[in-house]
């Protein structure tokens, strides 16, 4: 065999190879992209960025004036968004904002947060509510906002702070 025969036989071998592992390459790439959309980007699973004002009026939820550390997240969703709420009531303000939300809470049997709401308050920056104390929870159902027709459901959870003040965490999304 010539030696322009053994360049022609390996690049024969060499090109569909290279072929092959550029699409599976790009495949994967795609794929990747598809899954983790860049943030702001508006694609669903996408992190946004929006003001609390906006998450506290999509959740329906809006802590007191007095309310500390708050921390708030949003993802566009497929077809429900979700928003993520949390935020510190100094003591004596607990029964007061829930007398306001017109809910009642339970207990929360072993501390049940599921991953999205744990990961949407990860996003926020705030507090791990499984790391906390005991949790009450408690949910309500909104009507849709002027304008929009999706209904909104909300999960909060509570947990009593060392100096009497409470933890408040709130993961709400919209659906049909």
């Amino acid at each position: 065999m010539t030696r322009k025969q053994r360049w022609v036989l390996l690049l024969a071998i060499v090109a569909p190879l290279a072929l092959v592992g550029a699409a599976v390459g790009g495949l994967y790439w795609l794929r990747e992209w598809d899954r983790h959309p860049a943030p702001d980007s508006g694609r669903p699973g996408s992190w946004m960025t929006v003001t609390s004002e906006f998450v506290m009026e999509f959740s329906r939820v809006r802590p007191p004036a007095s309310a500390g550390e708050v921390h708030w997240a949003y993802q566009k969703g497929f077809q429900d968004d979700s928003a993520y709420l949390s935020f510190r009531l100094p003591p004596g303000e607990e029964e007061r904002f829930l007398a306001d939300l017109k809910m009642t809470v339970k207990p929360s049997f072993e501390n049940r947060v599921d991953s999205s709401a744990l990961t949407g308050f990860q996003r926020a920056g705030a507090p791990d509510p499984k790391a906390a104390g005991p949790l009450r929870e408690g949910s309500f159902l909104a009507e849709p906002l002027p304008g929009h027709n999706k209904r909104l459901a909300a999960t909060v959870w509570l947990a009593a702070e060392a100096d009497g003040g409470t933890r408040v965490w709130v993961d709400a999304g919209d659906s049909p």
